[in-house]
């Protein structure tokens, strides 16, 4: 779907801006971490005493999370993560994505040789360009024509699924057409649906944002809420935070780069303090 690099060698970060805020996904991510350590933070952890676990391996694979999820690096660091849509990583390693929700596991113990080989060849192109060279190891393995998009959105790849398993010769009772969506992906289109809703939020909010606060009420309504509470309990069920709390997090706090990044993704880089990140 997506990969996004972020590199902080050289960068004097206090302790707090080496936090890194993820909202739950329905995405496989597939991490190289090239320099330094990343570990991820237990739930409870506050900003200044982080709860932390082991640190990941080099090359880790996250299934898709179900709820936010939080990182810290103890000093410098430079990584990779690309995100892959679950049913292509099914067919990649060869069985159900389903064993793997909310887990971030040593890619060895996960992805067969062909997979776990191209993986690992990116780590000569650390300091080049190594989303480059992930895509050349990968053309090998892909047996579908691909589809770039400039802008992916997940609910463009909702939208492909479900006419997929509309039309689908396998059967077309309402229970078979979930069934489809829920073996493709692992998740039902329910649970799809919420990701949709939040993106679309985001989308409106990044649209409508200026130097007043946003309307939340109209954003609820053009993203397909109910209303604006509905919206405010799905963004925290993605993000952990009440829209208005986030809303000044985004703006004010280092740690929400990945969410400042995914905002500013029609432009090549994101350049701020001698970070940079590129998506």
């Amino acid at each position: 779907m997506a990969g996004v690099e972020r590199d902080t060698r050289g960068c004097v970060l206090e302790e707090a801006e080496r936090f890194n805020y993820y909202p739950a996904t329905p995405m496989v991510v597939i991490s190289w971490i090239f320099e330094g350590t990343l570990h991820m933070v237990e739930e409870g952890g506050s900003s200044f005493q982080p709860m932390l676990r082991p640190a990941l391996p080099r090359l880790v694979v996250s299934g898709p999370q179900r709820r936010p999820s939080v990182s810290w690096s103890p000093g410098e660091v430079h990584a990779l993560s690309v995100g892959f849509y679950p049913e292509a990583i099914g067919r990649l390693i060869g069985r159900p994505i389903d064993p793997y929700f909310d887990q971030h596991l040593p890619l060895e113990t996960v992805a067969p040789t062909a997979l776990l080989q191209a993986c690992e060849a990116v780590f000569g192109a650390a300091d080049q360009d190594p989303f480059a060279v992930l895509e050349a190891q990968f053309q090998p393995l892909w047996r579908e024509p691909r589809q770039a998009s400039p802008a992916p959105y997940l609910g463009n790849w909702v939208r492909l699924l479900t006419t997929r398993a509309t039309h689908s010769t396998a059967g077309q009772s309402l229970r078979q057409w979930q069934r489809r969506v829920r073996d493709w992906t692992g998740q039902s289109y329910r649970d799809l649906q919420l990701f949709v809703r939040v993106e679309e939020a985001f989308i409106r909010r990044t649209e409508t944002c200026n130097s007043s606060a946003p309307d939340l009420a109209d954003i609820a309504a053009d993203a397909g809420f109910a209303d604006q509470s509905h919206m405010g309990r799905e963004v925290r069920r993605v993000t952990g935070l009440s829209p208005a709390r986030f809303g000044e997090r985004l703006a004010n706090d280092e740690a929400f780069w990945y969410y400042r990044l995914v905002e500013s993704s029609r432009k090549e880089d994101c350049n701020a303090g001698g970070v940079t990140c590129r998506i």
